[in-house]
């Protein structure tokens, strides 16, 4: 007989939030048919519908509202009575879940992991995904703690500036670009960008546009190494963050261009839910981060 239990709730909220299935798939570590199937178990034993479907996202129908008042309850319940009982248990291995924006998952926080996992005894999952994908799942409460290279300015959360980072124009060694460029010359080449809903993009445009440039990007991709690749390969152009590429222009495989009048500095963000207390092992987590602070 199937019943209602926290886990379909879950995956229930994550869809509602994200307005995705297989975007509700990649935050909790399932497969989309996985979420499919487990929807349609919670419609078949409440006999309604939950969603409505279109090409572009899925919205809540009336019962899904109603349905998504209570799950939301029953979740924040159930966290914490989780962590009630793990409180009282000696021993245990406990368990977190943070979302990091690439960069930040990448290059940034892999020692600070390392290290956290090793003094509590804590088992660590990472999610990497995109600044929107990291401000889903904390809404959806698939993790506290969010960290983040772009800014927010929704009501919905607490933000904490924790590390001052530059992104920088690279090229290949073997290119003729001068390594000084006014900002107008940025329209003669071919670049590649992250993918929309990336903070490195997200930024990027908005201080190109600050100074009336608008550029078309090439190529698209969602992972800066790869990005990164290309470029000392390629005649291609791209912005990163200086944490990703520091070694190859060390070891003089990537160029930094300098643009006169144009340095892009930016925070990441530590992202919490507004009004919630975090476990303790977040507050924990929360305080290695911060002493990142530069």
């Amino acid at each position: 007989m199937e019943i209602l239990d926290y886990h379909k709730l879950k995956i229930f909220k994550t869809v509602a939030d994200t307005g995705s299935f297989s975007k509700a798939a990649e935050l909790l570590f399932l497969s989309q048919p996985t979420v499919t199937l487990q929807i349609k178990k919670i419609e078949n034993y409440l006999g309604v519908v939950l969603f409505k479907r279109d090409k572009k996202k899925v919205t809540l129908t009336e019962a899904g509202e109603v349905l998504y008042k209570y799950a939301s309850k029953i979740i924040e319940d159930y966290l914490l009575l989780e962590e009630g009982v793990s409180n009282l248990k000696e021993g245990l291995q406990k368990r977190i879940t943070v979302g990091a924006s690439t960069t930040i998952g990448e290059f940034l926080i892999p020692d600070i992991v390392s290290k956290f996992i090793e003094n509590y005894n804590a088992h660590f999952n990472l999610f990497i995904g995109n600044s929107k994908e990291i401000e889903e799942g904390i809404l959806s409460k698939i993790f506290y703690i969010g960290l983040i290279e772009d800014e927010i300015t929704s009501a919905k959360f607490e933000k904490i500036p924790f590390y001052s980072d530059e992104i920088i124009l690279i090229s290949s060694i073997s290119t003729n670009i001068p390594d000084i460029i006014n900002i107008e010359d940025l329209k003669k080449y071919s670049f590649i960008f992250r993918e929309k809903g990336s903070g490195t993009r997200n930024i990027v445009e908005k201080h190109l546009k600050e100074k009336n440039i608008e550029i078309s990007p090439t190529i698209e991709i969602s992972s800066s190494k790869a990005i990164a690749k290309i470029v000392e390969n390629t005649n291609f152009l791209a912005f990163v963050s200086k944490l990703v590429v520091n070694e190859e222009i060390k070891k003089n495989r990537l160029r930094e261009i300098k643009i006169k009048d144009l340095k892009i500095k930016r925070d990441f963000y530590v992202l919490t839910q507004k009004n919630i207390r975090l476990p303790q092992l977040e507050r924990e987590f929360l305080k290695e981060i911060l002493s990142l602070k530069n």
